[in-house]
């Protein structure tokens, strides 16, 4: 459904994170992979932009920029965080 493309910030976030914990990692990592492949997940578009999408996993957010048929992952940040 949609081909996952990663900033480097989010990589960078994603693995820093695994450092911290790696299975919260892995549950971002899979619902990033299932919001691809079925377009299953937590997901809402955000108020006041134009292409951004929150994907929810826990206490965890997962920003994306949707585009055709791409998915771009944007950053990843805790809930206190990420707004």
């Amino acid at each position: 459904m949609y081909e996952i493309l990663w900033f480097q910030d989010a990589v960078d976030e994603l693995f820093d994170l695994s450092r911290r914990d790696s299975s919260q990692a892995r549950r971002i990592l899979i619902a990033v992979r299932t919001f691809g492949r079925d377009g299953r997940g937590d997901v809402k578009k955000l108020q006041g932009s134009g292409d951004e999408w929150r994907l929810r996993t826990g206490d965890w957010r997962v920003r994306l920029a949707l585009h055709d048929s791409s998915a771009y992952v944007v950053s990843i940040a805790n809930r206190r965080d990420a707004y």
